[in-house]
């Protein structure tokens, strides 16, 4: 009897158990993307959707049309299936200013195992990329262009990725050497790795990518030569851009065998030896960017050859000739060509850096995909061309201060800033703790990257939390780059000994042979760029705008007639312009500053952002106080209007078309309310909007002696106080 009772309770206690497993197996599977289907767990592809959406922050309502209802997940915005199956294919969703995605990519996307297109460029994506991604064997396109995303490079995996055609990782915060699973990738079209942290030589399996047409390395930390293989295999190679690197040794002649090159953009390296006669037989070639190296010898004459040719810079370098070649500019040369800048007249318009832009020739026709989509569309390699001409344009008129020497110890600048304190941190304004060198790499974390709050050519700025009650900002530069020298001596120059209200103050310094920096109060809201971008959820109205623009005038009025002695600041543009909280505002990045003394204008190498230089600076290298007046008056017109100065709206017009030209066009054609911003309109400031936007136009007039000096334009923005309610 006992026995018995002992064998039922036993078995009821095994039902029991069995129930309860399979009720938890039910409940883990309602909960998770998963359905069940016979012995094998397939992925509910609708479920991962919407585990993604979920992810992220959306205040737009890009995903809005994602539900958890009867639609089907094939009609959500941006998702693409297979005809006959339904497997998701393609998920193309596309930032823009006003409109993107906040987040950590999640790795929920591993499980769309048909997936053959990933493009998500210019949203806020933050975190580093999931490994479920490097498992999509069936991806073709890996785009997220334009985040934030973080991460080792040599960590990633392509041994499986096959059928990659396009790798977009441009303009993120990438870092480490290449991967040798990279080299699996044979089907590669575009890869573009621009505006990251890659710090390594060229892999000569690079030169195996046949079907390659664009490669851009820009604005990276390459090291070594360039190898031969990549001209080996290059029948398709239509970019290449390797410019703002640390590249040396001469340029490989087999590139000349590269017959499709249409851009060639080499800048800011320590290229050396002579320019190869070889490149002469590109005769497709549109861009060519040699400038800021140290070539020697005298310049090819089959340059003159190339017909196509819209764009040319090789200033700044140490070659000698004895003709004129038209099409090239020559700054920083043995001989200076007497139409340095012709070039400029035949650049396309373009954005600024990771916005949206258009390369001036249409890509060749690419295969459709399985669903009857274009798998690589004209925007993949549009996009990845984008930064190249950016870079490529930026590099005509960015600051060429090195002219190159033999020895870089023979330049004056780099003399001074031996001469400054080094070692220790020096202070110029009290912060209120002691400040050394230790304290300040732990109160950036060793500099990580979760501490940046932005990045430039020449180095990146850290937040530095000192204390619960102080924080400062600081700029750490590249050691190994001479322009950063400059740059670091030129703030410290113009910033050190001066004060004013909306000026940024710098703090102190530090300078060794192995790293240096420079301290900054912090401003956390942002810069003028971000709040020009999101002030759709922000207060922006005439009152807002006034305060904005008196503040960035008095600081430059300040630099130009009242400080001793006297600056041009050469560099005014939005993202140059921080906020605080209560939206006051704050002139930085004294780097490309030149100090003028008792001179009205001064020779010097065209430094400033494409699209903010005065003409008669980036026509005659002659700066005066002048161009600062004329990147004052971009700078409102981009406050006043929904456009920036090189907007992508402007491709559909000739070419250097810019919001001054848009601004004229809109006034002829009597459509002046189109020029404002929507919530800038309003009855009581209609009449004080339209004196500034005269006033604007005033600041970029060509007409040198019709512009104002800086004085006079803040008197005039005094006078369009708002009224007090």
């Amino acid at each position: 009897m006992i026995l018995t009772s002992g064998v039922v309770f036993l078995t009821m206690k095994m039902q029991f158990s069995t129930t309860l497993i399979l009720f938890l197996i039910t409940f883990v599977l309602s909960s998770c993307p998963f359905s069940a289907s016979g012995n094998e767990v397939v992925v509910s592809e609708k479920m991962a959707l919407l585990e993604f959406k979920k992810s992220f922050i959306d205040p737009s309502g890009i995903l809005s049309s994602w539900k958890s209802d009867n639609s089907s997940y094939c009609s959500w915005y941006g998702v693409s299936c297979n005809a006959n199956s339904s497997r998701v294919l393609e998920l193309r969703i596309r930032g823009n200013n006003a409109d993107k995605l906040i987040g950590n990519l999640p790795h929920v996307v591993g499980y769309l195992e048909e997936l053959k297109v990933l493009s998500l460029p210019f949203h806020d994506l933050t975190g580093e990329i999931p490994v479920q991604i490097w498992e999509l064997e069936n991806l073709e396109v890996l785009d997220v262009l334009g985040n934030s995303i973080q991460g080792d490079f040599s960590s990633y995996n392509f041994a499986v990725l096959r059928k990659l055609r396009v790798v977009n990782l441009g303009f993120n915060r990438i870092v480490g050497r290449f991967p040798p699973s990279l080299a699996q990738c044979r089907l590669l079209s575009v890869l573009n790795l621009a505006g990251n942290g890659v710090n390594d030589a060229i892999p000569g399996f690079i030169g195996g990518f046949e079907k390659l047409r664009v490669l851009n390395l820009s604005f990276n930390r390459l090291i070594g030569r360039v190898p031969v293989s990549l001209g080996v295999k290059c029948r398709d190679l239509e970019v290449l851009d390797l410019s703002f690197n640390f590249l040396q040794g001469e340029i490989p002649r087999v590139l000349g065998k590269c017959s499709h090159l249409r851009t060639v953009s080499l800048s800011s390296n320590a290229f050396s030896g002579v320019i190869p006669s070889e490149l002469g037989e590109l005769r497709k070639l549109e861009v060519l960017l040699l400038n800021n190296n140290t070539f020697s010898g005298e310049i090819p004459s089959g340059l003159e050859n190339m017909i196509s040719l819209h764009v040319c810079n090789i200033s700044f370098n140490n070659l000698s000739f004895s003709s004129v070649i038209s099409r090239c500019s020559f700054f920083g040369n043995s001989f200076l060509s007497v139409t340095p800048m012709m070039s400029l007249s035949l650049t396309p318009p373009m954005s600024q850096q990771s916005n949206e832009s258009q390369s001036d020739a249409a890509p060749p026709q690419v295969p459709q995909s399985e669903n009857g989509k274009r798998g690589v569309t004209a925007y993949e390699i549009a996009a990845a061309v984008s930064a190249t001409v950016i870079a490529s344009v930026l590099a005509i008129l960015i600051v060429l201060y090195k002219r190159k020497m033999k020895k870089q110890t023979s330049n004056p600048k780099i003399e001074a800033l031996k001469s400054l304190k080094r070692g220790e941190v020096t202070i110029f304004k009290d912060a209120g703790v002691a400040l050394t060198y230790e304290k300040i790499v732990q109160a950036t974390r060793h500099f990580s990257w979760s501490n940046c709050i932005g990045t430039g050519g020449f180095g990146s700025t850290y937040r530095a939390e000192i204390s619960s009650g102080l924080t400062l900002a600081v700029k750490r530069l590249l050691v190994d780059r001479c322009q950063g020298f400059v740059q670091f001596h030129a703030e410290i120059q113009s910033l050190g000994n001066i004060s004013h209200p909306n000026l940024i103050t710098l703090i102190g310094y530090y300078a060794s042979d192995t790293d240096m920096f420079l301290i900054y109060n912090f401003l956390p809201g942002g810069n003028l760029e971000k709040f020009i971008q999101d002030r759709a959820n922000r207060v922006f109205n005439f009152k807002v705008l006034h305060k904005i623009a008196l503040d960035i005038g008095l600081a430059i009025a300040f630099l130009h007639d009242q400080c001793t002695p006297r600056i041009v600041h050469r560099d005014v543009k939005p993202s140059n312009i921080l906020l605080d909280n209560e939206v006051n505002a704050y002139l930085s990045d004294f780097g490309l500053s030149r100090i003028m003394g008792t001179d009205t204008s001064t020779n010097t190498g065209v430094a400033g952002t494409f699209g903010y230089v005065a003409p008669e600076y980036a026509l005659t290298s002659r700066v005066s106080d002048k161009a600062d007046v004329y990147s004052y008056g971009i700078v409102l017109l981009e406050l006043l209007s929904d456009k920036r100065v090189l907007d992508p709206s402007f491709c559909l017009y000739e070419n250097g078309f810019n919001i001054v030209s848009w601004v004229n066009m809109l006034l002829r054609d009597d459509k002046i309310q189109d020029i404002f911003y929507t919530s800038l309109w309003e009855q009581d400031s209609e009449d004080k909007l339209m004196d500034m936007l005269h006033l604007a136009l005033k600041c970029t007039t060509e007409s040198l002696p019709d512009r104002p000096r800086m004085t006079q334009v803040v008197e005039q923005l005094k006078n369009l106080e708002p009224l007090v309610t």
